[in-house]
């Protein structure tokens, strides 16, 4: 047999060898790239739903402060108030700094920067005059935010928010200041699903670190006050300031996370929320060691092949043997148990794989003969492939779609379906399961989108139910009504008997709000002890007052800790109609929102529908 033919063809085969290996890797590659690339999406779109959440439950709280602030400094210019002055403002910030509990002090200077006002009584005098704020708010008529400091009463660290305070005639008298201390937002931090390495942090708009909380140190103060940053954060922040994500080892830990930024709304602070990078990107981990494990088997599998077609070259029957071992290659990959494949001829199955057993419970030799109406879960799954796919194989020879398919046994199960026509009435169609990925999609939209600690919806989802609401009324559709409700109490709970037994009242008053409004209307809890509800096809007062009795009877029955211990917890709620506030969803949340707080100035357990004839309704 001559040498140069048999050589010539090794080469090829060789050469054909090295190109399925190429593309063989490069299809991997893509693949895998392709899966990291939406894994670290997802996890960027969780940390900034995590961040938006957090930016806006703080730009609450601090302008709750504000409005603290401001009704002191109203107050202390009051002209025809005939009190000493120095016992209005001790009245009034006794009085302010209980809607603002958060808030570790609320204090008051005078000129010098004395305090004279909101310290413990028999402390030692304290100065700020010293203090970076007391200039800013002494030269300004806004409130000021202060960099991160450490508290020379509470000896830790926090940040102040100050606002000046001004005689009746205008002349600079002191300021009005409350702290923040950076334990309350690693509370509020810790409330965040982030991971065992995950962490949440709160910095000024200089960097400066003022609060952080991590699940591997959650009591840690290290890098409070500093500005111990990243290049990749300081690159992101030039180029975005509001919002924005990256991923790079953290400067303090060096653990590698998947960050989001969020700008707190109005207030020069931003939340920065990471996810491990190494803990979001184990499924794709490990996924990638199996894809290359079976690339590299197939490629083997290639190699092996090729060289027994060279060697079978040798004989006179080379082209005979060399079509039958393509035969059994081609049997061999198509014969897998990892993709399930069928060919179909006027939508019956002509042949099927070994995998179909695996994945739907068909065995292969069961299935030639069938419609393939037996793989979907009902008749219009089988005409929407129909109507879809058929057309698409004749148009561009492929098809490729996500859809549930019918088990043996009758159970739905997840696949990714491809087809690709062979001719034109037959085709091949591989079927591969992504049940386990579908439904981890469906959690981690699930988590985004609902209160981790009670199950209700998150102001998120909230916010978007309130969307549709209003959008429907503004269609001359049904009106609605917004319920906000706070607490009452619920703080002593908290601090006699700890954040688990405050945790054990949230959920209750959850599940107690679940049960007591229509299936309806939407329950959403906004971020600590903050419920809102809609109620569906409100138009008057006389619309909601059964909801609201059923929502207070059933949030002040006594709650049970532990198996022996009862607490009771009371609320106050503010309504908006859309029929009288209108259906801006802004404005009618703000309505409903200072009507609450209208609720809790007037006695607390009580309700008051903004705009109504009637003001004030009480249910004691």
């Amino acid at each position: 047999m001559p040498t140069r033919p048999f050589w010539q063809t090794a080469a090829w085969t060789l050469f054909g060898a090295l190109l399925i290996g190429l593309a063989l890797f490069l299809a991997t590659w893509a693949s895998l790239d392709a899966a990291r690339r939406s894994d670290l999406a997802r996890a960027k779109n969780a940390a900034d739903n995590v961040a938006h959440g957090l930016g806006i439950e703080i730009a609450s709280e601090l302008r709750l402060v504000e409005n603290a602030l401001t009704s002191v400094a109203l107050d202390y210019r009051h002209e025809t108030d005939t009190r000493p002055v120095a016992e209005r403002l001790r009245h009034a910030i006794r009085e302010q700094h209980g809607l603002v509990p958060f808030a570790s002090a609320l204090r008051a200077t005078d000129a010098s920067g004395t305090v004279v006002a909101g310290l413990p009584q028999g402390s030692a005098p304290v100065f700020v005059g010293d203090r970076d704020y007391f200039a800013q708010a002494r030269a300004s008529s806004r409130h000021i935010v202060s960099e991160p400091l450490f508290s020379r009463v509470s000896q830790e660290w926090g940040i102040a928010v100050a606002l000046r305070l001004q005689s009746p005639s205008g002349e600079f008298s002191g300021i009005v200041y409350a702290v923040l201390l950076a334990s309350h937002f690693q509370r509020l931090f810790a409330q965040m699903s982030v991971g065992d390495s995950g962490a949440v942090s709160l910095r000024t708009d200089t960097l400066a670190l003022a609060a952080r909380h991590s699940a591997a140190e959650p009591h840690s103060t290290r890098g409070l006050g500093g500005r111990e940053v990243s290049a990749e954060l300081q690159r992101a922040f030039a180029q975005r300031r509001d919002a924005g994500s990256y991923i790079t080892p953290t400067a303090l830990d060096q653990v590698e996370r998947i960050t989001a930024y969020r700008r707190v709304p109005g207030y020069p602070l931003t939340v920065l929320v990471g996810f491990s990078a190494e803990n979001y990107l184990t499924p794709w981990a490990s996924s990638a060691r199996r894809h290359w494990a079976i690339a590299g088997s197939t490629f083997a599998l290639v190699v092996a092949v090729f060289t027994f077609m060279l060697l079978q070259h040798r004989r006179q029957f080379a082209i005979s043997t060399y079509a039958s071992r393509l035969a059994r290659q081609q049997n061999l990959i198509l014969d897998n148990d990892m993709i399930g494949m069928i060919r179909v001829q006027d939508r019956k199955i002509l042949w099927a794989n070994r995998a179909m057993e695996r994945i739907l419970g068909h065995a292969a030799a069961a299935l030639p003969g069938q419609s393939t109406r037996i793989l979907y879960t009902s008749d219009a799954a089988f005409e929407e492939i129909w109507q879809a796919g058929y057309p698409a194989l004749q148009r561009d020879g492929r098809f490729r779609t996500q859809i549930q398919m019918q088990t043996r046994a009758g159970g739905a199960l997840w696949v990714d379906l491809s087809g690709a026509a062979l001719s034109d009435t037959e085709s091949i169609w591989m079927i591969v399961d992504i049940d386990v990925l579908k439904h981890s999609e469906e959690r981690a939209q699930h988590l985004a989108l609902h209160d981790a600690l009670t199950g209700l919806a998150n102001r998120r989802l909230f916010e978007q139910h309130l969307r549709r609401s209003a959008a429907q009324a503004r269609r001359s559709g049904p009106q609605f009504a917004v319920c906000y409700m706070d607490l009452d109490g619920f703080k002593p709970v908290n601090d006699r008997h700890g954040h688990e037994a405050g945790d054990t009242v949230l959920r209750a008053v959850g599940d107690r709000l679940r049960t007591a409004l229509r299936a309806n209307d939407t329950v959403a809890r906004l971020g600590g002890d903050e419920f809102a509800w809609i109620v569906a096809g409100a138009v008057t007062a006389q619309d909601v007052q059964p909801v609201l009795t059923r929502c207070m009877e059933a949030v002040q029955r006594p709650i049970v800790l532990d198996g022996e211990v009862l607490v009771e917890v009371g609320c106050s709620i503010g309504v908006a109609l859309s029929a009288v506030a209108g259906t801006a969803e802004q404005q009618i949340l703000a309505a409903a929102d200072a009507a609450m707080y209208q609720a809790k100035q007037t006695g607390r357990r009580t309700f008051v529908v903004a705009g109504s004839a009637a003001e004030l309704q009480e249910r004691r």
